[in-house]
């Protein structure tokens, strides 16, 4: 058995585009985020940009709350596509299924900023956000008494 994991954080480069499943009209939003690299000895700093494809829901709310220029968190499978570019290249893009999205931007403002496929309702069931959220994990992280997961 194998696992395809992935989380990482970017800057929406490309808005979010919604569409419809041909066949059984299901929900589909894409969009790709800028993931930079870390900075090397000079100083300079490379992106790579991945597409974010999300489902049903999740891609509702994602077309509805994540902007262009937004910083999101995308949690997700890994997938690597295989195509082949109008010179007849063979070329191979990274993109994430998304299970989960959480739109950075937005810590502090009041908003929610979770777009979760496996937990919609997370505003909704008192999640913190904020000054807040960052207060109790420095809580957590402050106790010698024992290792919080």
């Amino acid at each position: 058995m194998s696992l395809s994991k992935i989380v990482v954080s970017g800057k929406v480069s490309r808005a979010p585009e919604k569409r419809f499943t041909p066949n059984t009209n299901i929900t589909v939003t894409e969009f790709s985020i800028a993931v930079e690299s870390p900075p090397r000895a000079d100083g300079t700093q490379e992106a790579s940009f991945v597409k974010v494809i999300c489902w049903r829901e999740l891609a509702e709310r994602c077309f509805a709350e994540v902007k262009k220029g937004d910083v999101v968190i995308v949690d997700g499978r890994l997938q690597i596509e295989s195509y082949t570019s109008p010179e007849g290249q063979r070329k191979r893009q990274a993109e994430i299924e998304a299970i989960n999205v959480e739109n950075v931007s937005l810590l502090g403002s009041g908003q929610s900023n979770a777009v979760s496929q496996e937990a919609p309702q997370l505003a909704k069931t008192g999640a913190k956000t904020g000054k807040a959220a960052t207060e109790d994990l420095d809580a957590i992280f402050a106790s010698e008494d024992e290792i919080p997961f």
